[in-house]
């Protein structure tokens, strides 16, 4: 096996107790690196105010922006854009999915 060092990324005990605590550890800072390679990934979590330094890119054209109204019941609302840069509304119902 190769020798490590004093990398974080080694597992640090051998005790079989402790080894999802350290596999768990390890995932984490391996998880934090790619998201500073690769920016934004996973599941993103969504605050009352959300703030972005990066583009979203949508590389479907059925995909898009996805709004829902304040009716009662709520509908949902996709909204993309054609070939000639018209914004295309699409009411997708109760359901977003």
């Amino acid at each position: 096996m190769t020798n490590f060092g004093t990398t974080p990324y080694k597992i640090r005990s051998t005790d079989p107790r402790d080894l999802m605590t350290e596999c768990n550890r390890v995932f984490e800072l391996i998880g934090d690196r790619l998201d500073k390679i690769e920016g934004h990934r996973g599941e993103p979590r969504w605050y009352a105010r959300q703030t972005s330094d990066f583009d979203m890119v949508h590389t479907s054209s059925n995909r898009g922006l996805v709004l829902r109204d304040n009716a009662d019941p709520a509908n949902y609302w996709r909204i993309t854009i054609n070939s000639a840069g018209t914004l295309v509304i699409t009411n997708l119902g109760r359901s977003y999915t």
